[in-house]
């Protein structure tokens, strides 16, 4: 008997709030759209109001307005979803196994990436959580909240009920964590058994989550996919009051009519973001939607370490060999296919110039297996920073910082290496929705690795699983990484001269080495 089908009884389930009631399909509850706060705009979040009777949990809430229209990769790329905006966007989305023995079941938090300026929980199919609460026996979360300028727009100088108006997207996360730890037992899970994942931005609001001595109680360990990012990319306090000021000035609001602010359409805020552009970034302010550091948020831990609150907590973090390869990289498939190997050194030459050599051997000995055109693909953007964020976590000489490198080349362009997010799909079992990456041997490979190291992880604190070689935890004396591609292998410094020589060529074709 099929199990994926429809129950016509739905669950109802009691939350600090009130009666929530979902879908069944399977052997998994399913519920949408839960508010976990509320907030006036550029306002700190509440919690959500009490509600009498049942409330409806069938249908996916509003996301946060977005900055930029949708922009979907190739269709065998991932399924893409538009939703519904609104700025009552704190809202989070449950599937839970419906079978429950008397136990609770670990608990799988996904924060959605996209910078902190776009994106949404849902936005790709292969964000479903089905999958990983029905094989995977957890229950699985998701959220959204607030970003770009209804997120992160610092008003701090118009008053102090704009204090932290900088960081309120990740005050809404908070709020979100908070909501769960305190109803999620209701549903099955585990309050005391969280495990934070979020990919790209998403992995950077996990970082900011081990910084907040609030969030701290509300979880176990964490993921971070893809979200270590360089400090030149942090704006500066005095960026980000300048960015505000010149969107106040654009509006032509004032300290006095600064409370004006919160009934401008979110249309005339974009408006008025995207005139004030030209002017500051001419005059080098960065001009990213970000978290700050502040009173309330003492900054990335890359930067400043992790925070006592949760600097023991485990932590996994990881990177791609490609990431941002269409950035850096233009050749289609036909191109590649017509390279030989005197084309591709030529290639290499005209990229690297005079560090071309010394790259290409550095390369060779690191990645023996690939091509060296894999070279011109090769990320530092976030492989460094992602090591740098690692190193600082393995400070807490508990053995549990666990750093992986996905370095497979993919079915496309003449065999690339893997993309930023290319490994969601895997981790939520959803690879059938990203097709390009559903191989017949190695994408099922790919899936049964990283699936499994996500739910041994979340259930008993340690990725290892009979898919991998011994993954040896990153310390500081010993800078591990395990490196997923067909072939893995837990290696120890394998890449570190090579990022050392690369990075500055990667941000600087002209640096001099000598």
């Amino acid at each position: 008997m099929n199990q994926y089908v429809f129950e016509p009884v739905k669950p109802v389930v009691e939350t600090k709030y009130g009666r929530l009631r979902g879908v069944t399909y399977g052997d998994v509850n399913i519920f949408m759209g839960i508010p976990y706060a509320h907030a006036e705009r550029f306002g700190m979040p509440a919690e959500p109001e009490p509600w009498e009777g049942i409330r409806n949990a069938y249908t996916y809430g509003p996301v946060s307005p977005q900055t930029l229209p949708p922009n979907p990769p190739s269709y065998y790329r991932g399924l893409h979803m538009l939703r519904k905006e609104g700025e009552d966007c704190q809202n989070l989305n449950i599937w839970a196994p419906r079978i429950l023995n008397g136990e609770k079941k670990p608990v799988f938090v996904w924060i959605h990436g996209g910078g902190y300026f776009a994106g949404n929980a849902l936005e790709e199919y292969s964000f479903d959580g089905f999958n990983l609460a029905h094989y995977g026996d957890v229950v699985f979360v998701s959220i959204n909240h607030r970003l770009n300028i209804l997120g992160f727009l610092d008003l701090s100088e118009y008053g102090p009920r704009f204090a932290n108006s900088v960081n309120a997207g990740i005050v809404d996360i908070v709020m979100a964590l908070k909501w769960i730890h305190e109803n999620i037992a209701a549903f099955g899970g585990d309050p005391e058994n969280v495990t934070l994942c979020g990919h790209s931005g998403g992995g950077g609001k996990v970082e900011c989550m081990y910084q907040l001595e609030e969030a701290a109680p509300c979880f176990q360990r964490g993921i971070v996919l893809s979200g270590a990012m360089k400090e030149e990319f942090d704006p500066s306090p005095d960026d980000s009051r300048q960015m505000a000021r010149a969107i106040v000035n654009e509006l032509g609001l004032t300290e006095e009519t600064i409370d004006e602010i919160r009934n401008v359409p979110f249309s005339e805020l974009l408006a008025a973001y995207k005139r004030a552009l030209p002017g500051l970034r001419e005059k080098g302010v960065n001009t990213t939607w970000s978290p700050v550091a502040n009173a309330y948020f003492p900054g990335f831990p890359g930067t400043v370490g992790f925070m006592p609150g949760s600097a023991g907590k485990p932590l996994i973090i990881g990177s791609m060999l490609g990431e941002f390869e269409e950035m850096t990289v233009h050749l289609d498939e036909d191109e590649k296919a017509a390279m030989t190997e005197e084309d591709k050194a030529a290639f290499l030459l005209k990229r690297f110039g005079k560090h071309t050599d010394r790259l290409t051997a550095l390369f060779r000995e690191s990645y023996p297996s690939h091509d060296i055109l894999d070279l011109a693909y090769t990320d530092t953007m976030v492989r460094v920073p992602a090591v740098k964020a690692a190193l600082r976590h393995a400070e807490n000489g508990k053995n549990n910082t666990y750093n992986f490198l996905a370095a497979y080349c993919t079915p496309e362009g003449g065999r690339i290496p893997v993309w930023h997010g290319g490994e969601v799909c895997y981790m939520l079992m959803n690879e059938d929705k990203v097709f390009v990456l559903n191989e017949a041997v190695t994408g099922q490979k790919l899936a049964k690795i990283f699936s499994t190291m996500v739910l041994n992880y979340a259930k008993y604190g340690d990725p290892n699983n009979k898919y991998l070689p011994e993954w040896k935890p990153l310390t500081e004396e010993h800078r591990y990484t395990m490196v997923i591609d067909r072939e893995c292998a837990c290696l120890e410094d394998h890449d570190r001269e090579l990022m050392e020589l690369l990075d500055p060529v990667n941000t600087s074709p002209d640096f001099n080495f000598d």
